[in-house]
């Protein structure tokens, strides 16, 4: 299927849009996760994000030029769910600033990732309480 027929990519209801876009030829992708600073609101990671149905691939290569771009990490993460939308577990790999591997995670283990992160901005924030 040529790319810029794509349809129904929002689900499966289409997104009127992307579908624009396509039609014009105007190609984009939308941003997953953009992870930011919970109190200046500064990007911290760029994150590719696909529900796990056992795959092993997702296009990742303008995440990971976005992420180069902007100095920030970059990570392609796979979820599962329960049937209450609760999120059990997950498999991420860093894209940025380099390629790890695929780590199996819950989501207790993924959140310390993303608070390290935050953690890691705070001494640069901008909107941090002052002592």
């Amino acid at each position: 299927m040529a790319r810029g027929s794509v349809k129904g990519n929002y689900f499966n209801i289409g997104d009127p849009y992307s579908e624009w876009c396509r039609d014009k030829k105007v190609y984009m992708i939308d941003m997953d996760a953009v992870g930011i600073c919970k109190l200046c609101k500064t990007p911290l990671y760029l994150a590719e994000t696909c529900f796990d149905r056992g795959q092993s691939f997702k296009a990742t290569t303008t995440t990971e030029a976005l992420a180069r771009l902007s100095g920030l990490p970059s990570f392609l993460v796979f979820y599962s769910a329960n049937e209450n939308r609760k999120v059990e577990s997950l498999r991420v790999t860093q894209l940025t600033p380099e390629k790890g591997k695929e780590t199996l995670m819950l989501p207790e283990s993924w959140f310390e990732v993303l608070e390290l992160l935050q953690e890691q901005h705070y001494p640069h924030c901008l909107k941090k309480a002052v002592s």
